[in-house]
């Protein structure tokens, strides 16, 4: 279940939220928990069995290292048990037909591929359980007396199909009783969750009509359509992925959770290195707290076991978000690029702004390279397309098949291009100044919305809805 589709805007969000609010304050919980349940059944129902086991299997392991808190070795076996778990069931789902395929091609061998249908949001629901574990084995967290809020934060049906990756210890009240910590954000939430869903169904399904079309085009592509393609997916897959994050961060809002953020106008970046500051701001967070640290990071006293710590990284990194080679090319790109900039200091060491600039031009690129090997059906296919946008070729049927889009979808893209920049906040706070021009953006901010909203839904119940693009991986 998406959280665009009829049922849920709808159904389910509605039924949620007068649950939770009609029932008592100590039950509230134990209702998410059901709704957790039950918005996975509805999503991904062969695989909710493998879920609950899972995630009691962690709740277990968890306790058994928190009464352990004398005995470090044992701690140490529970958790390499525990990573081992959830990494060998992701490992199975998502890489088996990988592996064979690979091995089939090396060998010469015929393989049959297994076909797996990866469970719903297993990805991110590995790196939770992952995080919970460890938390605990550095004494980050307790679990005595919490089976109940472990349950919820590992199954919190607004984070787990696609994130954000929030972590155990961040879901506590102040006090540090069970339970996540309040807010007094409905209101907010309900504007949060609007606001993504208008970025997905009108700017990141708008632009899908243009990239799948590019991406499917295959040697027939001219330099002008190469390029079109390439930036409308790089736009996107920010306002897909970040309307998603909107959406949960605004549904958390709204049953008084906090949610990370996500995005901080990934767009507006100096460098790569800055890009991945704002870009997925939890799962970075998550491989240097979980990978990166703990193998040593940039204290490592050799230059070499530094690199070797990034490349490893950047390497699960790309495994991470899908299996195959592209993912890992993807993935090694940023490795050279931000290894690059560790080397040399790039930009920070720019006296000129001109050279900032131009350092900020070429990073753009190099992360608009990046995501044609991200979307492309596999490396020589991204290699291909790449290729066609570097490469002068003209072809008058897809130079004008171009045009036609550009001019058919211009008003989107550029719109699109807008709010990449913190145009909506510069803007409030400009008027915040004064009273009467506050109240009036106020008003003018709530009925763009609602315009917004009615028209965004008339596309979801005409049937042009597309699935959110992180939900793959």
């Amino acid at each position: 279940m998406e959280y665009t589709d009829i049922l849920f805007l709808f159904l389910f969000l509605p039924v949620s939220l007068l649950l939770y609010y009609i029932c008592r304050e100590r039950l509230r919980k134990y209702v998410l928990i059901a709704l957790s349940v039950l918005f996975y059944a509805c999503g991904s129902f062969s695989h909710l069995a493998l879920v609950l086991i899972s995630v009691g299997i962690n709740i277990l392991l968890g306790r058994a290292m928190d009464v352990q808190r004398e005995r470090t070795l044992l701690k140490k076996g529970i958790l390499g048990i525990g990573v081992l778990y959830n990494v060998s069931i992701l490992l199975y789902y998502k890489y088996t037909d990988f592996l064979l395929l690979t091995v089939g091609r090396l060998t010469g061998a015929d393989v049959v591929l297994k076909n797996l249908i990866l469970p719903m949001g297993l990805s991110f629901l590995t790196f939770r359980a992952i995080s919970y574990l460890a938390d605990i084995y550095h004494g980050g967290i307790s679990t005595r007396g919490n089976m109940a809020s472990a349950a919820l934060y590992l199954l919190f049906f607004p984070q787990i199909q696609s994130g954000p990756l929030a972590r155990y210890g961040d879901m506590q009240t102040d006090g540090g009783t069970p339970g996540f910590r309040k807010t007094e954000g409905f209101s907010e939430g309900c504007y949060r969750f609007i606001t993504g869903f208008n970025k997905k169904i009108l700017l990141a399904n708008t632009l899908s009509n243009i990239t799948s079309e590019t991406f499917a085009a295959g040697a027939r592509m001219s330099m002008a359509y190469a390029w079109l393609g390439a930036v409308c997916y790089s736009l996107q897959l920010y306002f897909d992925f970040s309307g998603y994050s909107d959406m949960a961060i605004g549904v958390s809002m709204m049953l008084g959770y906090r949610c990370p953020e996500n995005f901080r106008y990934p767009y507006m970046t100096e460098s790569v290195s800055q890009f991945w500051r704002r870009w997925h701001i939890t799962l970075g967070a998550w491989f240097r707290d979980y990978v990166y640290i703990p193998l040593g990071g940039s204290r490592a006293k050799k230059r070499s076991r530094c690199c070797m710590n990034l490349f490893v990284v950047w390497a699960l990194t790309g495994l991470w978000h899908g299996a195959s080679w592209n993912f890992l090319f993807w993935g090694l790109g940023y490795f050279l690029a931000i290894w690059f900039e560790k080397l040399t200091g790039w930009p920070e060491r720019f006296r000129s702004k001109a050279g900032k600039h131009l350092y900020r031009v070429a990073a753009l690129l190099f992360i608009n390279f990046q995501w044609v090997i991200f979307r492309a059906e596999g490396l020589r296919a991204g290699l291909r397309y790449v290729r066609s946008m570097l490469y002068c070729a003209a072809d008058p049927l897809a130079d004008a098949r171009a045009l036609f889009l550009l001019k058919d979808y211009l008003a989107f893209i550029l719109a699109a291009i807008m709010l990449c920049f913190p145009i909506v906040p510069w803007l409030e706070k400009r008027l915040a100044r004064w009273r009467a021009s506050r109240a009036a953006w106020e008003v003018a901010v709530v009925l763009a919305n609602g315009f917004l909203l009615v028209w965004a839904v008339s596309f979801v119940v005409a049937g042009r809805n597309n699935p959110f693009a992180y939900a793959n991986f």
